[in-house]
């Protein structure tokens, strides 16, 4: 297949290109070049902004396109628009955070009320991301009908994570010590790793796939997490459970400080964003072992340099929250 893929250089967007040019597709990256700029250095490339110069995208046909820079109406329209008559299918990665209900079990495709947006801003914010993502759902969907299909990932982990929340209980475990841990052991998370989800973005392509799919690994536990990273590191950590009130009494910052941890609420009573994906299993989608994610998350984390975290718990915080456990 003759592929565009929107990014491609970053995270979800590097993988789905991987997993192209693995199933021998021709690849072809548009992007603003400003990132990565010696990956895939056999693909050709064309620049530009989702901003405002699309001029590069102006000549070209394709099979498909795999949007996985797209955030904004106005950047999906344009987009979509003008790539209408010279592309067969577009693929868009939207969120799980386009619904709007995770009060009722995890959020199902057909089922569960999707966010809504307040105002015309395109803003992106927590409380503007999800309800943005779904407003381009539906300008993909109107201008190419059962052409489109609109995968809605959960939350995306594994090598090359830039927003480093999975990745710092990772290292956090590794570190060892006495850890602090967020809500009780049995707390519900999911998570999916990203070459999982690059693989079946392409099958799905592949198989011009039209509709909507949720995109989500198997429920696990935060104590599962922990145990098989500690496991896999080989850490001698210890974990302490610290209670909901007792993080927001100490301004922990909610899933970036303390990453996979939300309050729980009437209306978030698992503690987290569930999403039901059997729609995307019975379409092929297939997970790897937690194992093996937390191993090759660890060994890329370690070959890092001079890194700066953009998420987890400075010591020093993570020092007090435990000292006032112990009285």
């Amino acid at each position: 297949m003759n592929l565009l893929i929107l990014g491609g250089t970053q995270f979800l967007g590097k993988h789905v290109v991987e997993s192209a040019l693995e199933a021998g597709h021709h690849v072809t990256i548009f992007n603003r070049g400003k990132t990565n700029e010696d990956y895939f250095p056999n693909v050709e490339k064309r620049k530009g902004d989702r901003n405002g110069d699309l001029a590069s995208l102006k000549e070209g046909n394709w099979d498909a396109v795999i949007d996985v820079s797209g955030y904004t109406p106005s950047q999906v329209k344009a987009t979509a628009e003008l790539l209408k008559n010279r592309v067969k299918q577009y693929v868009f990665i939207s969120t799980i955070s386009v619904y709007g209900d995770f009060a009722n079990g995890p959020a199902k495709e057909d089922e569960t009320a999707l966010a809504k947006m307040e105002g015309e801003s395109e803003e992106i914010t927590g409380s503007t991301y999800g309800p943005l993502k779904q407003k381009c759902e539906e300008i993909i969907k109107d201008q190419f009908g059962h052409g489109s299909l609109c995968i809605r990932p959960g939350l995306i982990v594994g090598p090359d994570d830039p927003t480093d929340r999975f990745t710092y209980w990772v290292e956090r475990t590794a570190r060892g010590g006495e850890v602090a841990a967020p809500g009780e052991p049995s707390r519900a998370i999911q998570w999916i790793d990203v070459r999982d989800l690059a693989q079946w973005v392409i099958r799905m392509t592949e198989k011009r796939t039209s509709g909507t799919f949720n995109a989500a690994g198997p429920a696990g536990t935060m104590d599962e997490l922990l145990r098989t990273a500690k496991q896999v590191t080989g850490s001698t950590a210890s974990f302490k459970w610290i209670e909901d009130q007792t993080l927001l009494e100490h301004e922990v910052a909610v899933f970036m400080e303390m990453p996979f941890w939300i309050p729980r609420s009437d209306s978030h009573p698992d503690g987290f964003i569930m999403a039901d994906a059997q729609k995307a299993i019975e379409k092929g989608l297939t997970f790897r072992s937690p194992e093996e994610t937390i191993r090759d998350t660890y060994h890329w984390q370690a070959a890092r340099k001079d890194h700066s975290w953009k998420a987890g718990l400075a010591a020093e915080k993570e020092r007090k929250i435990l000292q006032s456990m112990d009285g």
